[in-house]
């Protein structure tokens, strides 16, 4: 039994989890630990575990058991790209998913080209006409699957789906041509295993307008029940905003967003009432895996407590 079968959560609810599952949804970049500023005396940080939101959670747990991926070996993971929570994979996630379709055939050597005319099986630009250091001008590679009468060919060229590099060290300036020979795999096995790997994504496609992740799952595909927003402004009562909050908080479809909405007409029904806001945000309903943290600072804040703030 795989590491994936044994600790993969039934659940988004962090206080289910037990602790092989909490270090798999770490490996998986779906939990962390972060500083903030402490309720009583914001000038001393503590420390306080953060989740993603439910919603990625469960798109990542749905993308796991689907591939069969291992989130401990970075097969598969999650990060913010573009400002959306995303599920990733590797190169080698994507390979071991085309391996377990019993389709897979291999693949025909990378080879690159400084014309688009003239292919090669190694990237020497100073032994083909060039200097140390060229790009090459695109990449291709063959997929082989069974069924098919002759290699997919994916070609990408480096004007469309090169990088430039954006730290020292980065492999897009140290292996530039490896890297593209990469991007040329990754989307021919995608085109050659669509139902196995559609709407998965390697982290160079989101650093590019070249590729279309329209339905790569990231938090925001998970369609909200209800409208949660326009429910929030109409409730009239903290009863009738708590009931809400409940009843979000039991389908698991909160996210910061919404939670922000949450505090806030909760403050304006403090105000109106004449209530403190530090009672309302304690009164906040149940969503255990969101540090409230942070909404007790922006009150103090507003009260005045927080010089300089």
């Amino acid at each position: 039994m795989s590491t994936t079968e044994l600790s993969l959560p039934t659940s988004v609810r962090p206080e289910s989890w037990n602790a092989d599952t909490a270090a798999m949804m770490e490996f998986a970049g779906l939990t962390w630990i972060e500083k903030v500023p402490g309720p009583e005396n914001p000038g001393t940080p503590r420390t306080v575990r953060m989740y993603a939101p439910a919603g990625i959670m469960a798109g990542f747990i749905a993308a796991c058991n689907r591939t069969g991926l291992d989130p401990t070996t970075r097969q598969i993971y999650a990060a913010i790209m573009s400002g959306k929570w995303t599920v990733l994979v590797g190169v080698d996630g994507m390979r071991v998913v085309a391996q377990r379709s019993k389709e897979y055939e291999g693949q025909t050597p990378v080879q690159w080209t400084a014309d688009g005319i003239t292919w090669v099986d190694a990237w020497l630009p100073e032994l083909q006409g060039g200097k140390a250091g060229d790009k090459p001008a695109a990449a291709r590679v063959g997929i082989l699957r069974k069924g098919f009468r002759e290699p997919l060919y994916q070609v990408v060229t480096w004007k469309e789906f090169g990088m430039e590099p954006r730290f020292k060290g980065d492999n897009w300036g140290v292996r530039p041509a490896h890297m593209l020979g990469i991007r040329a795999e990754t989307h021919g096995l995608r085109r050659a295993f669509p139902n196995d790997l559609s709407g998965l994504y390697t982290a160079e496609d989101f650093d590019t307008d070249a590729v279309d992740t329209g339905d790569a799952i990231t938090g925001e595909s998970v369609e909200p029940s209800e409208d949660w927003l326009g429910l929030f402004a109409a409730a009239q009562t903290r009863e009738e905003l708590n009931a809400i909050g409940e009843r979000l908080a039991e389908k698991h479809e909160g996210t910061d967003k919404l939670r922000a909405a949450f505090l806030a007409r909760a403050g304006v029904l403090a105000r109106e009432a004449n209530t403190e806001d530090a009672e309302i945000i304690e009164e906040t309903p149940a969503d255990d895996y969101e540090e409230q943290a942070s909404a007790e600072f922006d009150a103090a804040v507003e009260r005045g407590e927080v010089p300089g703030a």
